[in-house]
């Protein structure tokens, strides 16, 4: 697997942002205008299959006919496919199992940024999978990712966006997902970006099962949208919804989950949850928890709690030596801390920990 050899001969097409984030991660890629202009990958990561588009539809043709892939690919791998100037193909063998992520860092420079990345991951695999994405100049920045998801396998797909607020972003990620299969999404939308984000997995055999977490911020004049489907197109399927956001200055932030549970998909479990904090007074942040149910056999539930931050949790952390801007930032970073498990080095923790101070304090 190739060593540093393309970050050797093109370091300085790196945004020092980007260098400075890798610097500790063990495994990482560097896709930079659609070209991977770095990849940096260790020994356990030889078998895995990792390529541009392009390249991919030269080297292993066979991975774009049959199976799952081919069923799906007129809906979601075609989206915005003939458009699209950048993209990946990973593609995990039967039975490997990576347990280490693989960081993946989206750059726009240059133009327009219109972006198709596909993850397969065959029969009982694991792959850990974490995204990056960021921009330099003024752009539309169109993102889309479909992972197939094999039987037994299993997917964590974790994802932080940092685009600037020049940026206009649409922002798309589907996951399909076999029998015993497991997506699971967590994803942080940090950025300054006009945003219309949509994650949806599709339970497409039974005891399937996905997540879909999303913590977002806003602030300033920023309008962003965050749409969550889990679909449960099987019986015996579980999807669960999860939504953190925190909506500051004149900002608008708006929440929509849906659930949706078909006719005969019997014993399938569908639950949602949706918290904020508005710290403007102009500020919005609106949650729309729906329940699509066509089945009486399920289980189900939503619930948001959405308001101004706990006037008593301040006045406790204050009564203990804080100040009111300590007290914030402790009680933010506690209720933003789903995302910190994914971030597995110390330069991005902190890059999240700095980006959600700037935007809500």
């Amino acid at each position: 697997m190739l060593q540093y050899t393309k970050s050797e001969l093109l370091n300085e097409d790196i945004p020092d942002k980007i260098i400075e984030l890798t610097k500790n991660i063990k495994n990482y890629i560097i896709v930079k205008d659609g070209a991977i202009i770095a990849e940096k990958l260790e020994e356990q990561f030889d078998d895995l299959f990792i390529k541009q588009v392009d390249e991919a539809m030269v080297d292993m043709p066979d991975l774009f006919e049959g199976s799952l892939f081919d069923s799906y690919k007129e809906d979601a791998y075609n989206y915005n496919f003939e458009e699209c100037n950048s993209g990946i193909v990973i593609y995990v063998r039967p039975n490997q199992i990576y347990t280490e992520s693989v960081y993946v860092f989206y750059v726009q420079e240059n133009g327009e940024f219109v972006n198709n990345t596909t993850l397969l991951l065959s029969k009982s695999s694991e792959f850990h999978y974490f995204e990056y994405l960021y921009n330099t100049s003024e752009t539309s920045y169109n993102f889309v990712s479909n992972s197939f998801v094999g039987e037994n396998a299993r997917l964590v797909y974790g994802g932080l966006s940092k685009l600037n607020e020049k940026a206009i972003a649409s922002i798309t990620r589907n996951s399909y997902v076999e029998r015993y299969g497991n997506s699971s999404y967590s994803v942080a939308e940090v950025n300054d970006a006009t945003t219309d984000s949509k994650t949806n997995i599709f339970l497409l055999q039974e005891y399937a099962s996905g997540t879909s977490k999303t913590v977002a911020i806003t602030n300033k004049q920023q309008e962003a949208s965050f749409r969550q489907l889990i679909e449960h197109k099987a019986k015996n399927t579980e999807g669960y919804i999860e939504n953190y956001g925190v909506a500051n200055n004149n900002s608008t932030l708006v929440f929509e989950g849906v659930g949706k549970i078909n006719k005969n998909m019997k014993r399938s479990i569908a639950r949602q949850s949706n918290k904020g904090i508005v710290l403007g007074k102009t500020s919005r942040l609106d949650a729309n928890p729906l329940l699509l149910i066509d089945e009486f056999d399920v289980e189900a539930s939503h619930g948001a709690a959405i308001g101004k931050m706990d006037d008593e949790q301040l006045y406790y952390l204050m009564s203990r030596g804080l100040t009111l801007s300590n007290a914030q930032r402790l009680i933010i970073s506690g209720f933003l801390s789903p995302v910190l498990k994914l971030l597995q080095s110390e330069e991005l923790i902190q890059d999240f920990v700095l980006t959600v101070e700037n935007k809500t304090l």
